[in-house]
């Protein structure tokens, strides 16, 4: 696929064309309509040559713009959601959340595994839930997707509290105070961002004589030259 792009598709395309993958998931973005819709025509030919078929379902040509922000112009790839919308300082950018399938999916799951296992001990329990909570927060805590992490947040302890309150087969008393404090306790699982932060590199470039090769017409010679490769052309 990578070589398919980089000599086939690219080559007559008017704009610029890029392809991101991660093992057999992936997107090709083209800067014009009639480039990308040239690659979704060539596509199922390619894949029958290496004896493959894409997911018809998941196969869409989207249209994604920062001079058109909108919820509905979005893709989803790997679970996530991608679409333009400004940030907090009113910037345009490239937002990621969880897609909505993933996040109605995960709610229901959480409530059957509460309902479950609402009747082991504590010290069994909330360990066990907040795996299921570090979870998500691992896998989503990107940048930007505080509302869908909170959001299923609040979900987890509305159906604890649900739950834990129908234990024995009856509605006991305990309240929400209660409850938070006793997950408190146990140090519940909060949203989080887990994205490392991008980190600059320097190009360095060492240039390293010998010290018996010192001459007076080189007076810094043996000493380590760094070149700093980040700021233009120099």
């Amino acid at each position: 696929m990578d070589l398919w792009v980089d000599k086939v598709v690219k080559a007559p395309c008017r704009g610029e064309a890029l392809l991101g993958r991660y093992a057999d998931d992936w997107g090709c973005a083209c800067r014009y309509q009639d480039d990308a819709e040239r690659f979704s025509r060539g596509l199922p030919q390619r894949l029958k040559q290496v004896n493959l078929q894409g997911a018809l379902e998941k196969t869409h040509v989207r249209r994604l713009s920062r001079l058109h922000p909108s919820l509905k112009r979005r893709f989803t790839c790997l679970g996530c959601a991608f679409l333009w919308r400004p940030d907090r300082h009113g910037v345009s950018r490239v937002m990621r959340r969880t897609a909505r399938t993933k996040l109605h999916a995960a709610c229901p799951r959480l409530t059957a595994w509460m309902k479950h296992h609402r009747h082991l001990p504590e010290r069994d329990c909330f360990p066990r839930l907040h795996a299921r909570l570090r979870g998500p927060y691992n896998y989503d805590g990107v940048r930007g997707n505080a509302r869908s992490l909170t959001r299923f947040f609040r979900w987890a302890m509305a159906c604890t509290f649900q739950w834990l309150n129908r234990r024995g087969g009856k509605q006991s008393s305990s309240t929400w105070e209660q409850l938070a404090r006793v997950l408190d306790r146990a140090k519940r699982a909060r949203p989080c961002s887990t994205e490392v932060k991008r980190r600059r590199v320097f190009g360095l470039t060492a240039l390293l004589c010998p010290a018996d090769a010192r001459t007076t017409a080189e007076p810094e010679a043996g000493k380590l030259h760094v070149r700093d490769c980040t700021g233009g052309a120099g």
